[in-house]
């Protein structure tokens, strides 16, 4: 070797030192407890690797994502970069900044085991317009198959067409936060430090062409917070991701579990998890006649006469004092409203034959211990729509005039005696969430509610109804809970102590002579039953089965969940 190689050899070596160098100073690199590396540079978050492969790579910058939940974009520019600077603070924190054509956005990155906490300072330059929905994205997840989890997923054109009632809480996103694995590798991202308010997790398909979407391993990550960053003014919204060998949803949902309890804390109600008998009193309006001047259902139905009331109490009581029953709840108090606008908005309103017997049943239930409840519409309230028909219109829960109207309505029915409520058409939206939070703080920790519909933020402040099919048609027999049995599992990890009720809607061929029963399944799934009165034949099994789940009212046994 001669001395030009030797010293060509050693310039090199030299570059390839200062290279490195250059490039500590240009990014940080964390690697987690498990192995997993976290690469962030002038991009953002710009690549995630895991054992020698790369998981995710791209960047993460901020967008003006009115333009997803409208039919127009937002008037507010953040399309070209002017500037994007690194800055490394220590080993564990590095902060990027985004300069856009409108916009300003300072990343924090902080590191802590298997989390990164990003904490996005958004800042709106223009000086006359809102940003009204803030998005984040940049990174591309390349898994090792597709990925199992929970996962929104949903066109552009969806959200346009629906606007931001779509995010989180809602019947299309009930859980605010998610997760994705393939067996290998898991990711988990949570909203953090929100407070109420709108967010949307998508993981967003790189290829929309049918047939192709869902069969491919890679995925777009996007956050959306819809929190409006005013003209001249500043948001900061804050995001956590998890990446994990760990795949379990428990270990991936983790981070939030900690935001969620965070923000709607510990469940505000007593549980009571008994069976619940219901039973529907309304017909329809075709029944409405001279004598039966509000189209009720015949003999125990008619609470609008002393006979039927009588009846009602003389079939109800028994089976639930005998078979362990906590109450019934019914459907059509009030008959069947020639106005239509069903199951109606002003539940408390009875016609003076029924508030005339509903004080004697009241009177017989509290007399057996047993409770008594009715059905509710919280989201709406009826209006005119012509002289013979009424519609609905949505109760406002920032109007202290609708909160007020609808409390008076709870407030009426639990002065005649009710302490249970099914919430109808009600519970998976942010407006039911806010105005659940507000009647929870009213109706105080003994009356039970039951939304028809759930979100994860509903939980806390009310129980949840809903319905199963068993599917005797299918190889394996199976049921299903309407809510979803994962989903219902997730909720109950969050909010540990809350409830949920169903009924048995619908068999589906026929079921083998020893498969599982209804009420076993619901139980063993720590699910209440609802029985409706025309089944209470099922009734005689349920002391035995609920003393093999149920350590109390409030209490399901250790070992009672499958």
């Amino acid at each position: 070797m001669n001395n030009f190689t030797t010293i060509l050899l050693v310039l090199s070596s030299a570059a390839l030192v200062a290279g490195a160098m250059a490039q500590d100073a240009d990014r940080l690199v964390y690697r987690t407890p498990r192995g997993v590396e976290f690469e962030v540079n002038s991009n953002g978050l710009a690549a995630i690797r895991s054992g020698g492969r790369e998981l995710a790579r791209g960047g993460w910058s901020v967008f003006n994502a009115d333009g997803w939940f409208k039919k127009e974009p937002g008037a507010v520019k953040t399309k070209n970069f002017a500037d994007r600077k690194f800055e490394r603070l220590e080993d564990r924190r590095a902060r990027v900044t985004h300069t856009k054509d409108d916009v300003t956005c300072v990343f924090d990155y902080a590191f802590d085991g298997e989390d990164v906490t990003i904490s996005a300072r958004v800042e709106n330059r223009n000086e006359t317009t809102a940003m009204d929905v803030t998005g984040f994205s940049g990174l591309e997840f390349t898994f090792a198959k597709p990925p199992e989890g929970v996962m929104c997923e949903q066109h552009i054109s969806y959200f346009m067409a629906h606007g931001i009632g779509l995010c989180h809480p809602s019947c299309f996103d009930p859980v605010g936060g998610s997760f994705a694995q393939d067996g290998t590798i898991g990711v988990g991202v949570s909203p953090w430090r929100t407070g109420l308010a709108r967010t949307l997790i998508l993981w967003d398909y790189t290829d929309w062409n049918q047939g192709k979407r869902e069969k491919l391993p890679s995925r777009r990550l996007i956050y959306f917070v819809a929190n409006p960053v005013p003209p001249r003014g500043a948001q900061t919204f804050d995001l956590r991701l998890r990446a994990s060998p760990d795949c379990d949803w428990h270990h991936l949902l983790e981070p939030y579990r900690e935001h969620f309890q965070k923000t709607f804390g510990a469940v505000r109600y007593k549980s009571d998890y008994r069976w619940i008998a219901t039973d529907y009193l309304n017909r329809d309006q075709a029944s409405i006649s001279p004598k039966n001047p509000y189209g009720f259902h015949s003999d125990h139905r008619r609470i609008d006469t002393a006979e039927g009331a009588a009846k009602f109490c003389d079939i109800m009581i028994p089976t639930l004092r005998d078979c362990g029953g906590q109450g019934v709840i019914v459907w059509g108090q009030a008959g069947d409203d020639p106005r239509g606008a069903m199951y109606r908005p002003d539940f408390d309103v009875l016609p003076p034959e029924v508030e005339a017997q509903w004080p004697v049943i009241a009177q017989r239930f509290r007399d057996a211990g047993l409770k008594i409840g009715v059905a509710a519409r919280p989201h709406d309230m009826a209006v005119r729509r012509d002289w013979k028909n009424d519609e609905t219109i949505w109760i406002n829960p920032d109007d202290p005039g609708h909160v007020e109207m609808l409390w008076h309505r709870f407030d009426t029915m639990m002065k005649r005696g009710c302490s249970l409520f099914y919430l109808d058409s009600f519970g998976d939206s942010f407006e039911d969430v806010k105005l659940m939070r507000l009647l929870r703080e009213k109706l105080g920790p003994d009356v039970l509610t039951f939304c028809e519909h759930q979100c994860d933020a509903i939980m806390p402040f009310s129980g949840g109804y809903s319905e199963t099919t068993l599917h005797a048609d299918e190889n394996p027999q199976r049921y299903r809970l309407w809510s979803g049995e994962r989903t219902w599992e997730i909720y109950e990890w969050l909010t540990p102590g809350s409830q949920m009720s169903a009924r048995l809607y619908e068999t589906k061929g026929k079921p083998a002579a020893d498969f599982e029963s209804p009420d076993h399944w619901c139980l063993s799934h720590r699910v209440t039953p609802l029985i409706p009165v025309n089944d209470f034949q099922r009734a005689k099994k349920l002391p035995s089965l609920q003393s093999e789940f149920l350590g109390g009212n409030s209490a399901w046994k250790s070992n009672s969940a499958k």
